[in-house]
């Protein structure tokens, strides 16, 4: 470290000129300390990671059975799974840590609840997830879980178990009722209206007002306008979603009504006001109106209409109830990984401080054009 801080000591007297000089001497030495106390911050934070990590290699005495062994070297030393562990853990296992405490949290609460999950719910589960996407369990294998960085070991155990778990237990918290049923039957088999949005960001108002105005001249004047609008998914459909029915706000992640109520006040072909939504600023042009379904009637649905309403009740309860309960479990994450850069920042930062040292500003440039005092 010595010899490092001593290279680095004529590394800054080469480069620049101001080092040299006798004046600057105190800040040479302020970045000196400054890296000094950085390494040791980044080194001494490694080296209580490690020994935290690594301190505790078993022996073999106190292997207590066979089981805990996974290797073995030179015709009888044993390798245990305590071993293996640390060896994983020094290696990136602590980013799992997380995941680790929220499972066994899950698990422990439906424990107490009397709750558990069989092989077979698991499997149908899976079938699900399965059926859903439309692919086979291969494809689901090799194209989909490489999305999650997951193989299906830790799908069904670290996925669809411990929602399998929460959903048992949010399951009576959760009840559907004629209302609900009543919307959801008319925003899926009511009248809907066919829709083309334009959709600018919050902070666009003036760009919004003059391509709204061009919009409105005619069909491929909004199409061209639809097209050019940032987000990537309208813009490829020239702004055309799938129909609208009444009460779709209810189950929108800002739960505002405003699209609904404008595009219901509109005519066939008529383009809407610009107006506020929690998206950005919209308007809103009606393609077409489409009738009420009148061939089918409420309770010929109401068991399919009960299962979607549940689901997306459930989907909105599960975060809620588990922030629950990781609340009252209270985790304490003891075991770090190597200081994130804002943290190595932070430690160097308080170190300085500690030792009552001012870090000062970096000198500025030879050639800077600095205001001269007025004699």
């Amino acid at each position: 470290m010595k010899k490092a801080i001593q290279n680095l000591s004529k590394d800054a007297s080469r480069t620049s000129p101001r080092f040299g000089q006798r004046g600057h001497r105190p800040y040479r030495w302020g970045i000196i300390i400054f890296l000094a106390l950085g390494c040791g911050y980044y080194l001494g934070h490694v080296a209580s990671t490690s020994m935290t990590l690594l301190a505790q290699t078993p022996s073999s005495g106190n292997i207590s059975s066979s089981r805990q062994v996974v290797a073995y070297i030179y015709n009888g030393i044993p390798i245990t799974r305590e071993e293996l562990g640390e060896f994983l853990i020094a290696r990136g296992g602590y980013q799992k840590l997380e995941l680790l405490v929220n499972k066994r949290i899950i698990e422990i609460e439906a424990a107490r609840r009397n709750f558990a999950v069989t092989p077979e719910e698991v499997q149908a589960a899976l079938n699900e997830n399965l059926r859903t996407l439309g692919i086979s369990k291969e494809d689901f294998i090799n194209k989909v879980l490489p999305h999650y960085g997951k193989t299906l070991y830790e799908w069904t155990e670290d996925v669809i178990k411990p929602r399998l778990l929460l959903t048992k237990m949010c399951r009576d918290r959760i009840k559907v009722s004629e209302e609900d049923l009543r919307r959801a039957f008319e925003n899926k088999y009511g009248e809907r209206r066919q829709a083309k949005i334009i959709l600018w960001r919050p902070g666009e108002l003036k760009v919004a007002q003059k391509q709204w105005d061009e919009a409105r001249r005619s069909d491929e004047d909004f199409d061209r306008i639809a097209r050019m609008q940032a987000d990537p998914n309208l813009a490829a459909a020239c702004g055309l979603v799938a129909p609208i029915g009444r009460f779709a706000w209810v189950d929108s992640e800002g739960k505002s009504d405003a699209v609904e109520k404008m595009l219901f006040s509109l005519k066939e072909g008529e383009i809407s006001q610009l107006f506020q939504t929690p998206a950005g600023i919209m308007c809103i042009k009606c393609v077409k109106i489409i009738p009420p379904d009148s061939n089918v009637k409420l309770e010929q649905v109401r068991e399919e209409l009960e299962k979607d309403i549940f689901d997306k009740k459930l989907n909105a309860e599960i975060p809620k109830f588990f922030g629950e309960l990781k609340e009252q479990a209270k985790p304490q994450l003891l075991l770090k990984g190597p200081p994130s850069p804002e943290e190595f920042s932070e430690g160097t930062k308080r170190l300085i401080e500690a030792a009552g040292l001012q870090v000062p500003s970096p000198p500025l440039p030879m050639n800077s054009n600095l205001p001269q005092d007025k004699k």
